[in-house]
Order: structure tokens, then sequence, then C-alpha cells
């Protein structure tokens, strides 16, 4: 096993831990970690999209019993032409700015809820779904950092901790599955190298988010969500910075 397998193996356990802990941290962690230890970004983002893929179907199964699935129908199906226009656009027009763009709002949305707290909830209608869903969806094939805007947007609504785990679960299982066909489908997939390391990434990714999944409800609430809220803004950055 290479110096780069046992590196990569250990972050993704590690931002398998951050997932499991809080829904969708798991890529904005592994990213800039993945990048640091040598994979070039093709693969990260292919890496990210299947272990967070991997870990989120086992989420789901735990946390069924608390997901509303009209919500995530309406984010999935909305992530579908956001994956579509990130996969067709990724070498035709440069996605420098619109990824900048995206990590800004991110950004600002974050620091918006951690300076001015909202007292009530936003409810999350659907066309704030709908919303959340596109900008995801983008992200999704050109970064892999698809769980800040659907994030943003459960954090503004106060969902339970656990209602926002499965939730988000169930939008990554969707949104990823369909980006990856996606990808596949505009031949952007590059497997060199990866098909003996996907399995012993994939194992180490399933144990951080099965050690951190069992934390999700024995956080105080207050923390959890000033930690989400400090993942978005980070998510917000590292989007800019890998832009």
């Amino acid at each position: 096993m290479t110096a780069e397998l046992v590196l990569g193996a250990l972050t993704l356990a590690f931002s398998g831990f951050v997932g499991g802990l809080t829904g969708f941290g798991a890529s904005l962690v592994g990213t800039p970690l993945l990048l640091l230890n040598g994979f070039p970004l093709p693969q990260v983002v292919l890496i990210n999209l299947i272990t967070t893929m991997i870990t989120r179907l086992a989420v789901l199964r735990r946390e069924r019993d608390h997901v509303v699935w009209r919500r995530v129908a309406v984010l999935g199906a909305a992530a579908l032409p956001g994956a579509a226009a990130g996969a067709l656009t990724l070498h035709w027009l440069p996605p420098h700015g619109l990824r900048v763009l995206a990590g800004i709002v991110v950004v600002l949305s974050g620091l918006r809820m951690l300076l001015r707290p909202a007292r009530a909830a936003h409810p999350a209608t659907p066309a704030k779904q709908t919303i959340a869903g596109l900008l995801g969806g983008y992200l999704s094939t050109t970064t892999s950092l698809n769980g800040a805007p659907p994030a943003v947007l459960l954090a503004s609504a106060k969902v339970p901790p656990r209602t926002f785990v499965a939730d988000l679960a169930g939008y990554f299982v969707v949104t990823n599955c369909l980006s990856l066909l996606l990808l596949a489908t505009a031949g952007q997939v590059d497997t060199a190298g990866l098909a003996m390391r996907l399995p012993v990434l994939a194992a180490a990714a399933l144990i951080g988010n099965a050690i951190g999944g069992r934390l999700i409800g024995r956080v105080p609430r207050a923390i959890f969500e000033r930690g989400i809220i400090g993942l978005i803004v980070a998510s917000g950055i590292v989007t800019m910075v890998s832009a």
C-alpha cells in the first residue's frame, strides 16, 4: 500500500466522520486534503461522488424514518439540470466565474445565519428547494461540493438534526448517482489508477461515517447548528479556492 493511498484512506476516514456527524461535510473536508495528497481534481470529484453516495446510502437506511421524501424528491429533481449543465460546460466554458459566484453566495448565506441568527425558521418552500437543487447539481459535477446549497436551505428552516442528516442523505444518493451518470455520458470520468484504490478509500469512508453517525442526536442543538453554519462558510471558501 503506497503512502498516497494510506494518506487518502486516512483523509476519507476523517471526512466520512465529519459527514456522518453533520450530514454534508465529507466532500468539503476531503477535497482540499485529497488535492494536497496529490490526487488530481477530476479524480477527487469522482472519489467524493462515489464515496459520499455509498456512505449516504448507509445513512439513508438508518435514518429513513426521519426523511421528508417530498423535499428530497424536489431537491433531487432540481439537481438534474444543474448537474447536466456542469457536466456539459466543464470544458466548453471556464467554470471559474460560476464557482466563485456560487462560493460567494454560500459564504454570505452562512455569515448571515452566523451573525444574524433567525429567531424563527424560514420555511423551505418548493421554490427555495428548486434553487438549492439547481446550484447543488452544478457544483456536484464541477467540484463535488454539492452539499452547501441544500444545507443552507435546511439550516434556515431549522429542521431537527436527524431530519437534516436524513434529507441530505437522500439528496446525495440521488444527486451523486445522476452526476456520475452524466459525467460518464459526457466522457468526463477518469478511472485511471483508481480501480484498485477505490475499495480501500470507500471502506475508510464507511468506517469514519459509521463512527460520526453514532453521535447524531447526542450533540446539543446549539452546537450542531453552529457547526453546520461554520461548515457552510468553509464550504463556500473551498468552492472559491478550488475554482
